[in-house]
């Protein structure tokens, strides 16, 4: 077929069967397409009112049967039926009944969709328990309903619709046995029937409520109170939806020229949608050949270099398109990969140099411990016992300190090494320095961040005892309060104002004051513990200090195997 009409070019054969393609949409459209689109729209515009009067239908359904069962709740009420029975029969005050029959009914209505509750007794005046204008005395309808009252009508329900104003009132005798007690009513408002005003059908269709062959409720209010029979008379769309409620539907109509409106225009549009989409193929179809496929070209000569392991590969091309900015990202992507590759071959050689410098150094710290062991053994040959014990006990806080490698501990260990540092500042201060130690047993083995606590008696001996020659004290507290894991760090010296409480929690201090560490210590909490965990402070000038760490027993800590020296 191309050989006939003489096409060569590719160009030339996309645009020639892109406009042979789009005579035959074409045609399709206008002979077939439109018909069975327009029966489409109608069936799914017709199913789409179905649904739409149905679901507004159960809505406006289930509203009815709430608020009957809410006035059948009140009638039923037998507080109210004893009140009105006692003011029937004159043995209890007017006003007292009203007040105590008004928190009965209140309790149980929905007020948001009422406007009046008004209550009928007999023999006397009206109550009216929930108003927007009080009634002094029934109506003639009241009246009548009142004395048309019979045992076998006595639980039916009475609409009542006014239209001018529009008011919907709803009357329901209150009695017992076969005496009348009183006529319970209550006026709805708008919003009662804001459901049913905002069903939209179409453009001009329009919703029907109907009761026993009376339309009680419709968008156009001239309807009102009209029989059913009328509606056979508007033309359109039928849709109907029967409610169990006593008798009660909606039906809804959407005139047929609205029907046939949206056909015509759901087919203007699509034919118009059609032709742009033609038109935006077709400068596709001309661009692409000029504008992809060439700077592809380019991309894909560039990717083969680079699986080929070609690194140094530069893509040239000219201009300021997306495909420009392609090609200098792509041409950055492998400037930073090669440049990467190059990094870490050296970061690799630097990290085996400084594994084996890390190894030599090594030497040093087991060359301390040997010297601290064997001044050990010198001062125990000698009897110096005491010297003795506080050169093991600074070796072993050299070795905890140093030489340690998992950051998580259990609270034996760490407590143990509190215990040597704090042995060593005993021998130092003498007489000047007593401390214990409280701990619950139930905890020892309960791993917590390594070298946490010893920053606070570091703190309490340089700071706490400054000014005192002797009766230093500090105990050191460990338990568990379910979850949460307690240390508290106590000494009875000089304290602090509260300022300077509050700026070294709010890590404002500095190295005159101790804050360092208090702020050190709050950022590991935070970091590992997170939010809600952390360092108090309890203090007042001259009566001591209480520090308190607070943490989370049940943290799982990810961390290396101990070391062994």
């Amino acid at each position: 077929m191309f050989k006939r009409l003489r096409i060569r070019s590719l160009k030339h054969k996309l645009i020639f069967i892109f406009f042979a393609i789009t005579a035959i949409v074409l045609i399709v459209q206008v002979t077939v397409f439109q018909g069975w689109i327009g029966t489409i729209i109608r069936d799914q515009t017709k199913t789409y009112f179905e649904e739409t009067i149905r679901q507004i239908g159960k809505r406006v359904e289930m509203q009815y049967e709430q608020f009957h069962e809410n006035m059948e709740s009140a009638r039923q009420n037998q507080v109210i039926k004893n009140y009105l029975r006692d003011l029937k029969n004159n043995a209890i005050h007017y006003h007292i009944a009203k007040y105590k029959i008004s928190n009965q009914v209140l309790r149980a209505s929905k007020l948001d969709v009422i406007d009046n509750i008004f209550l009928f007794p007999v023999d006397h005046d009206p109550m009216n328990l929930f108003y927007s204008i009080p009634i002094l005395e029934a109506d003639d309808e009241t009246k009548k309903l009142m004395e048309s009252f019979d045992v076998k009508h006595a639980n039916e329900v009475n609409w009542q619709v006014q239209l001018e104003p529009f008011q919907v009132s709803v009357m329901m005798y209150i009695y017992e046995g076969k005496d009348l007690l009183g006529l319970l009513r209550i006026d709805l408002s708008e919003s009662f029937y804001k459901q049913i005003n905002e069903v939209a059908l179409g453009e001009s269709g329009q919703v029907y409520l109907i009761r026993d062959g009376m339309i009680t409720y419709a968008h156009d209010m001239s309807w009102i109170n009209k029989q059913e029979s009328e509606l056979a008379a508007v033309s359109g769309t039928k849709v109907e939806y029967p409610f169990e409620y006593r008798n009660w539907k909606m039906i809804g109509i959407v005139p047929d020229k609205e029907l046939i409106h949206q056909v015509s225009q759901v087919n203007r549009i699509f034919l118009f949608m059609e032709i742009l989409i033609m038109i935006a193929i077709l400068a596709f179809l001309l661009s692409t050949v000029r504008l992809i496929l060439k700077p592809l070209k380019k991309l894909l000569k560039g990717m083969e270099h680079i699986q080929q392991g070609k690194l140094d590969v530069i893509i040239g091309h000219k201009g300021d398109d997306e495909f420009s900015v392609i090609i200098r990202q792509f041409n950055d992507m492998v400037e930073r990969v090669d440049h990467l590759i190059k990094t870490i071959y050296h970061q690799q050689i630097h990290y085996r140099k400084t594994e084996m410098m890390n190894l030599q150094s090594k030497l040093d710290p087991h060359f301390l411990y040997n010297t601290l062991d064997m001044i050990y053994w010198s001062a125990i040959v000698k009897d110096e016992e005491e010297i003795g014990e506080a050169i093991l006990a600074l070796s072993s806080i050299l070795r905890y300190s140093i030489s340690y490698k998992n950051e998580f501990v259990t609270i034996a260990e760490d407590l143990g090494q509190l215990n040597n540092y704090l042995k060593i500042q005993k021998m130092r201060f003498e007489n000047k320095l007593e401390y214990s130690m409280d701990i619950a047993e139930d905890i020892l083995e309960v791993k917590i961040p390594r070298l946490l606590i010893q920053p606070l008696l570091e703190n309490a001996i340089k700071y706490a005892f400054e000014n005192m020659k002797i009766g230093g004290n500090i105990t050191v507290k460990a338990y568990a309060v379910r979850q949460d894991l307690y240390f508290e760090v106590i000494d009875n010296g000089i304290g602090m104002s509260e300022e300077k409480m509050n700026r070294l929690l709010n890590n404002a201090g500095n190295k005159g004051n101790g804050g360092i560490g208090i702020r050190l210590i709050q950022q590991r909490i935070a970091y590992i513990f997170g939010e809600g965990y952390g360092l108090s402070i309890d203090s007042k000038q001259g009566k001591g200090t209480k520090v308190m760490i607070h943490l989370n027993k049940n943290t799982n800590f990810l961390h290396e195997e101990d070391a062994v020296l």
